[in-house]
């Protein structure tokens, strides 16, 4: 029932999210040109029509959006009725902005940059590792933090048996979409960037629509047709839930992401030792404790399994003043003790020593790699990232 109301709450936020975007976008934006003195307006004497266009663009996502509540709604076992799934709140809908761009970085043509700096690098490596296409279907690779899942779909089309994990229902719910009900490439229009109002060279950048997806995710079915013996059909699949609790070792300290639960812990025994390879992508710095992320990595790796890499150091609760309850177990009893989320947040060469003295060697490392996310090249400011990319195998 939480799992079903909490599903529920976000459909909700998609799905009102075209009102949320005219209360934060066009509603201070009217008041403001309404402040405005008669001089001044004449002096900007196109702002009328902007809010114009920009209503139109908002109501083309809102249709997005809609679609995309009610057509996932029944996969997730809720109702399509939009009225029963309670409130939407503003965390979650501005959760669905951020959706949007990431939509535009894993799914459209503007996003091909950013991918091919990170996935490309990733998908060559694993294509010179495993030169066989016909034997790729006996490596399993796994995906934690797989965002909408463009990722798991390029590693599928390459013949690899690949599993995606992702912990975030936004993130769940808009792959859902994207992955089983879009069925022709370029079919949906967003318009990303009309929360943007810093940076812009012209106004119809800010309102420049972005097609989604760039690639037809049943398009893979194209490989059993070049390779008759792959079961293209079997290679993909995805979880739901926190990566430590469904992949990590036995003797982790209980917390919000690390349960006792008897299917978790079922489940957690029996990916011990099972996958080839683990692929990370800005993954690594949303941990609150990265010592649980490396234990859960090695633990589900396969003896001299591989771990690729890709991302920054940008420690996601380094300024997060909220705690959160671990339980655990000492001379019988079970503590319980509440602990800061942010904390541990480690410099390059702490985490590589840490890394190592887990249990890994580092087979190939690179150091600060330009790299964007999410970004928009033709904006004038932006933010860009020096990432670390490695290969390291499990001692």
């Amino acid at each position: 029932m939480d799992e079903y109301k909490a599903v529920a709450a976000i459909l909700k936020a998609f799905y009102d999210f075209g009102d949320w975007e005219r209360h934060e976008i066009i509603q201070p934006r009217t008041l403001k040109w309404k402040s405005l003195s008669k001089d001044e307006q004449e002096l900007l004497a196109w702002f009328p029509d902007h809010l114009t266009s920009l209503s139109q663009c908002i109501a083309s996502n809102e249709l997005f959006m809609r679609e995309l509540a009610s057509k996932v709604a029944a996969d997730w076992g809720n109702s399509e009725d939009s009225s029963k799934w309670g409130n939407s709140v503003g965390s979650d809908l501005d959760k669905v902005r951020s959706t949007m761009l990431q939509f535009t970085r894993e799914w459209s043509e503007l996003g091909a940059k950013e991918r091919e700096i990170c996935y490309g690098r990733i998908t060559q490596e694993l294509e010179s590792m495993y030169p066989e296409v016909e034997e790729r279907q006996r490596v399993k690779i796994l995906v934690p933090g797989c965002g909408l899942g463009r990722l798991v779909v390029e590693l599928v089309k390459r013949g690899f048996q690949t599993q995606g994990n992702e912990f975030s229902y936004h993130m769940l719910l808009a792959s859902n979409f994207i992955l089983n009900h879009t069925f022709v490439a370029n079919n949906y229009q967003i318009f990303p960037f009309i929360h943007r109002f810093s940076h812009n060279k012209k106004r119809n950048l800010q309102l420049a629509p972005v097609f989604i997806p760039d690639y037809n995710p049943g398009d893979i079915s194209f490989l059993q047709r070049d390779y008759p013996d792959i079961p293209v059909a079997d290679l993909m699949s995805m979880t739901a839930g926190s990566f430590v609790d469904l992949y990590g070792p036995p003797n982790l300290v209980h917390s919000d992401i690390y349960t006792a639960d008897d299917e978790a812990s079922q489940f957690r025994a029996l990916n011990k030792g099972t996958w080839d390879v683990v692929v990370t992508t800005f993954f690594l710095d949303t941990a609150s404790n990265v010592i649980e992320y490396l234990k859960s990595i090695h633990h589900c790796l396969k003896p001299h399994g591989y771990w690729i890499n890709f991302g920054p150091l940008l420690w996601h609760y380094e300024n997060d003043e909220n705690v959160r309850t671990r339980v655990r177990t000492e001379n019988g009893m079970q503590v319980e003790s509440v602990e800061p989320l942010k904390g541990l947040e480690l410099t390059r060469d702490d985490l590589i020593q840490l890394i190592t003295d887990i249990g890994f060697i580092f087979l190939k490392h690179e150091s600060e790699i330009s790299s964007r996310y999410c970004g928009d090249e033709r904006e004038l400011g932006g933010w860009e990232y020096k990432c670390e990319y490695w290969l390291c195998q499990k001692a």
